[in-house]
């Protein structure tokens, strides 16, 4: 079996009341490192006016 996981780089702060807040880009790109040093594998990233995130996999051991 295979898990999938949305890993944020960033995410746009908006004026909006409950909006999720802007992410450090450095501290998220070495999280990111971190997780395919673990075995976590980039299958694609995503952009759009909004956030940038990667979808990541890993075998379920």
């Amino acid at each position: 079996m295979i898990m999938e996981k949305t890993f944020f780089i960033s995410k746009s702060a908006s004026s909006e009341e409950y909006s999720a807040p802007a992410y450090d880009r450095f501290q998220r790109i070495e999280k990111l490192n971190l997780l395919v040093d673990s075995g976590w594998v980039i299958k694609s990233f995503k952009c759009d006016a909004h956030e940038e995130y990667f979808i990541l996999e890993k075998a379920d051991q």
